[in-house]
């Protein structure tokens, strides 16, 4: 986790598993971090982050708002 994403022909590849992107939805995390919607979790504590978590960044890994702050 915390690398950055890179595309094969085209398809966004979640920086979380590794794996295509072929959901409806991609959830971008700053300018150049894609992830599932089921991947995007806090690097601490693991717990997912969506519209009732806030996501924040540090050093290309996602935290919540509990954990950024530590």
């Amino acid at each position: 986790m915390g690398d950055h994403s890179k595309k094969k022909s085209g398809f966004a590849m979640c920086v979380g598993c590794g794996s295509q992107i072929h959901d409806q939805y991609i959830l971008r995390v700053s300018p150049d971090l894609e992830w599932h919607a089921a991947c995007l979790k806090c690097a601490e504590c693991s717990q997912y982050l969506d519209e009732t978590c806030t996501c924040f960044v540090r050093d290309g890994k996602t935290y919540c708002k509990r954990d950024y702050v530590r």
